[in-house]
């Protein structure tokens, strides 16, 4: 494949603020047709009022991130140059101090939810024979901070 034939589309979550928003607004720059992700309504209309038309994603729900998916495969013809995989967020508290439903919420935002929707856009990569995948972490995967154990462990 050459490169005049890979797609400039990427998808991207977590654009509401950010690094996620920054990178959209950066490719967008750079001629990328970009696809950005947000979970509320507020932050959905604020992408559009950038100039975006943005595909809502909750990565803690399935059948969202299946439609997630199906839309920006249908928006580019099933050709999908680039996934980025930035959504996240930090769940601080002492290890002890979260419960079950807390933890499992941080690892469906930051790990499952991103690894899922992942390999739902990949198998189109592989037809197309290019693509690429980015995963965003984080220096606190490294080196832990007091309070932010679960949220590090998500991101090493």
């Amino acid at each position: 494949m050459n490169a005049s034939s890979i797609s400039r589309t990427v998808l991207i979550t977590g654009c509401s603020t950010g690094i996620g928003r920054a990178t959209a607004l950066y490719l967008q720059k750079r001629g990328w047709h970009v696809l950005p992700t947000a979970r509320s309504a507020k932050d959905l209309q604020s992408l559009r009022e950038a100039g975006f038309d943005p595909i809502e994603l909750d990565l803690c729900d399935s059948d969202s991130i299946k439609a997630c998916a199906r839309e920006a495969l249908q928006r580019c013809d099933g050709n999908l140059g680039a996934l980025v995989n930035n959504a996240g967020y930090g769940q601080p508290g002492a290890l002890e101090d979260l419960n079950r439903a807390q933890m499992l919420t941080q690892f469906e935002v930051n790990v499952f939810g991103l690894l899922e929707l992942t390999n739902a856009v990949l198998p189109s990569m592989i037809d197309a024979g290019a693509g690429r995948v980015v995963h965003l972490s984080s220096v606190v995967g490294r080196v832990a901070l007091p309070f932010m154990g679960i949220y590090s462990s998500t991101k090493f």
